[in-house]
């Protein structure tokens, strides 16, 4: 794998306490350019990046089960059917709104001031009204689209909101921010189960889909298509939500399929370096574990006090890379002295004494 310096890549997924989940919850990706970092939702979790994906840690307690826009210094997230507004430096929650009769809501895009989301039950288009997180509100901007609506983008400078579709050959659709009249851009995209869609700078459109998994590459005006990503080495799996991260030329495409993100460059290359290679550990540098293993997926655990008796058991999914993990993820406190054992995704067997020496 190669990252650019400083790029932002990666994903992960960790299950707290004794709630195990699968690598397939994730959904999301966002790109944040003020701290050169992307965000990926897993399950209720939510986690950041910004080392090209040497690492993970997680962002807060924020919660992000969809749908994700970084705007006005501030994320927005879907998380469990709700609006959810977190503080960019802080992972502060500033704010939630429930919205009333929403069924599912799913995609998302932005400018300054609200966001635009899509309700995949209900066929609704809902704007939100961000200025003030703390008392957010929303109107239906599309009562119903006739389809079912998924990945959603601003094109500010046409003033309309860009969305694609679920079901086989789906079209992709166009609100105006004004009127909230409701155009056909494509009549038959030829691909199906269209998830994300997002922009790059000079206003071309990537779409996301699942028949085929690929990316495709829409003009402006979307008389021209070609292919962008697909097939084998791609990483492309379900490809669910995506972010075009300007700043570097790059697509980040959470892929629900494997529950991996796959990151794909479309700038000069010779800035590139290989990723890093790392040995398969567990570590306890005092205040949180980190835990690497170069094959993603389950980790099981076990807690013992010092006489050997159970205390907790626990699993989590985690991403081929480091990832940090607090004591509070594993239901750890520092006045109870343990033996914490892990087994890893490769079946290797590790152990930490949290606040005593290494095993």
């Amino acid at each position: 794998m190669k990252y650019l310096i400083a790029l932002t890549t990666g994903m992960a997924l960790i299950a707290a306490s004794v709630q195990a989940q699968t690598p397939g919850n994730i959904e999301a990706a966002e790109y944040d350019p003020t701290d050169n970092r992307w965000f990926i939702s897993n399950g209720t979790s939510l986690l950041e990046t910004s080392n090209g994906g040497a690492s993970y840690s997680y962002f807060g307690t924020a919660s992000a089960t969809h749908g994700m826009e970084v705007v006005d210094g501030m994320l927005i997230a879907i998380g469990n059917n709700v609006i959810r507004v977190y503080d960019l430096e802080t992972a502060e929650s500033l704010g939630t709104l429930l919205i009333s009769g929403a069924g599912f809501l799913n995609g998302m895009g932005s400018r300054t001031g609200e966001v635009i989301v899509s309700d995949f039950s209900t066929g609704r288009i809902h704007r939100v009204f961000i200025g003030d997180p703390a008392n957010m509100s929303s109107e239906v901007l599309v009562s119903n689209t006739g389809t079912t609506p998924n990945g959603v983008v601003i094109d500010e400078a046409n003033n309309r909101a860009v969305i694609v579709n679920w079901g086989s050959n789906a079209p992709i659709l166009a609100v105006d921010l004004d009127s909230g009249e409701l155009t056909t851009l494509v009549n038959g995209s030829g691909i199906g189960n269209l998830d994300g869609i997002d922009m790059d700078a000079d206003g071309s459109f990537y779409v996301s889909s699942w028949s085929p998994a690929r990316i495709t590459k829409f003009s402006n005006d979307f008389s021209l298509s070609e292919i962008a990503v697909q097939g084998a080495g791609s990483g492309l799996a379900n490809p669910a939500d995506i972010s075009f991260a300007i700043q570097t030329d790059t697509l980040g495409v959470a892929n629900s399929g494997n529950g991996t993100p796959s990151f794909h460059y479309f700038g000069d290359t010779s800035n590139l370096m290989e990723t890093p290679e790392f040995l398969e550990s567990v570590r306890w540098d005092g205040q949180q574990l980190t835990m690497a293993c170069p094959q993603a997926g389950l980790w099981s655990g076990t807690a013992f006090d010092m006489t050997g008796k159970k205390l907790h058991d626990m699993e989590l999914s985690l991403p081929a890379a480091p990832t940090q993990v607090g004591m509070e993820r594993l239901g750890w406190t520092q006045d109870t002295p343990s033996i914490w054992t892990f087994i890893s995704p490769t079946g290797t067997r590790h152990s930490v004494k949290p606040g005593l020496r290494q095993l």
